[in-house]
């Protein structure tokens, strides 16, 4: 494939990559957004074809010196505007997760609390002290 073309492909490809990552992280600044699935999904799609580009790019011997200036150029800034979001994305996701993670051991540590603890067995194998009933536990999804 010509690489006025290859590159005008990887352009576009990336410029919908960056539109994607400002969107997802739009949305990861409002927690518990049921708007993140679809969003994630198109950005693993969208992950697919700009590594097939890359790699088929990579295998092209002359590939940069056969390129235009101004295209040059335009895969430069594209490239580093992706590479500025991604970088934001990546923090926003591993905040995110902590958070859940956070949100998760609070949750467990709370069950253990409410369960109480066995102070040991007796002679015949039964425990000496009763432990106390698990609190229930419900999440609001709708949040």
């Amino acid at each position: 494939m010509n690489p006025n073309v290859r590159a005008q492909n990887l352009i576009g490809l990336m410029e919908d990559l960056v539109e994607l990552l400002e969107r997802e992280n739009a949305l990861l600044e409002r927690p518990r957004t049921r708007e993140l699935g679809p969003v994630i999904e198109e950005k693993q799609a969208l992950f697919k074809l700009y590594e097939e580009q890359v790699h088929a790019i990579a295998a092209e011997e002359g590939f940069a010196a056969a390129l235009a200036p101004e295209l040059r150029e335009r895969l430069q800034a594209v490239g580093g505007r992706f590479e500025d979001l991604a970088r934001i994305n990546e923090r926003k996701l591993k905040l995110v997760a902590q958070a859940s993670q956070k949100i998760v051991d609070h949750i467990a540590e709370a069950a253990r609390k409410a369960s109480g603890h066995i102070q040991g067995y007796g002679q015949g194998g039964t425990s000496r002290a009763e432990p106390a009933r698990s609190a229930p536990v419900a999440l609001n999804q709708n949040c």
